[in-house]
C-alpha cells in the first residue's frame, strides 16, 4: 500500500486556525480503530470526508517524496505549527506502524524546523508504543489517542502525550482521576477564538490529559462507542 499525502500551507479549518496541515490516505487508519465504518469519526464527516476520499482515489496530493516537494514549495518559517493528518493516522502494516515510514515523515518536519503533531490511534502494542517514542525523539510530536480514562490515565502514567474523548454532554471541564492524573477539556471547545495555533497544547510535552468533547456530525455515534469501550474494559 501507497500512502498519500496532501499538504494545505494554510488551513481555513476553524479549530487548527490559519497553519499548515496535512493529511493521510485511508489505509493508514487503523484496522481497530473503533470509530471507524461509520463508528462516528470525525474526518467523515462533511466537507472533510470529500478531501479525504479524493486524496485516497488519488485524485489530489501524492506520496512522500510529493509531500517532500510540497514542503519546499510552501516555504513554511521555521518554528511554523505543522497539524499532521487532519484526517489519516500514521503509516502501518496490517496495524503495526511502520516505523521507517514514520521516521521518515519525523525527519523530514524535523529537516523543515517545523514544530509538528499529531495523534495516533493505532493498537497500544508494545511495538507501537515503542515507535512513538522513537518518532516523537525524531521530530513529530505524536499524541496516543486512548478510548477510555483509565487507559489515557495508564499512558499518561508511562509518559506518553495522551488525549481522550468523553461524551459529548459531559460538563466537566478539569478533573483528576483516582492516580491524581489530570485531565483538561480542549480550550478550543470552552472558549471562542482558541484555535491549535494560539493552545499548542497537543504540540509539545504536558502534565495533563487533553480530553476532547465528542463533536460533529456523528457525536452520538461517538458516544456509543465510548459506552461500549467502557462496559468492553470493565
Amino acid at each position: 500500500m501507497i500512502t498519500r499525502y496532501k499538504l494545505t500551507p494554510r488551513s481555513s479549518n476553524r479549530k487548527t486556525g490559519p497553519i499548515a496541515t496535512t493529511m493521510s490516505s485511508r489505509g493508514t487508519c487503523s484496522p481497530t480503530c473503533p470509530y471507524a465504518n461509520g463508528g462516528g469519526c470525525y474526518a467523515d464527516g462533511f466537507p472533510l470526508r470529500l478531501h479525504w476520499d479524493r486524496l485516497t482515489r488519488g485524485e489530489t496530493g501524492g506520496d512522500w517524496l510529493d509531500l517532500l516537494h510540497a514542503l519546499r514549495r510552501a516555504a513554511l518559517p521555521a518554528g511554523s505549527l505543522l497539524r499532521h493528518n487532519v484526517a489519516g493516522d500514521l503509516p502501518h502494516d496490517d496495524g503495526k506502524i511502520n516505523r521507517e515510514q514514520t521516521r521518515n515523515l519525523a525527519e523530514m518536519f524535523a529537516g523543515f524546523k517545523l514544530q509538528a503533531f499529531t495523534y495516533s490511534h493505532h493498537k497500544q502494542t508494545s511495538g507501537n508504543l515503542a515507535v512513538v517514542r522513537d518518532t516523537i525523539a525524531a521530530g513529530l510530536f505524536v499524541n496516543l489517542s486512548c478510548d477510555t480514562e483509565s487507559q489515557a490515565s495508564k499512558r499518561h502514567q508511562e509518559g506518553f502525550p495522551v488525549v481522550c474523548v468523553v461524551p459529548a454532554d459531559d460538563s466537566r471541564k478539569a478533573w483528576s482521576d483516582e492516580h491524581g492524573i489530570r485531565f483538561k477539556v480542549c480550550p478550543a471547545q470552552l472558549a471562542d477564538g482558541v484555535t491549535c495555533q494560539t493552545c499548542k497544547a497537543c504540540a509539545g510535552a504536558r502534565d495533563y490529559v487533553v480530553a476532547f468533547r465528542a463533536h460533529g456530525s456523528r457525536k452520538r455515534k461517538v458516544g456509543e462507542r465510548l459506552r461500549d469501550a467502557i462496559v468492553t474494559e470493565c
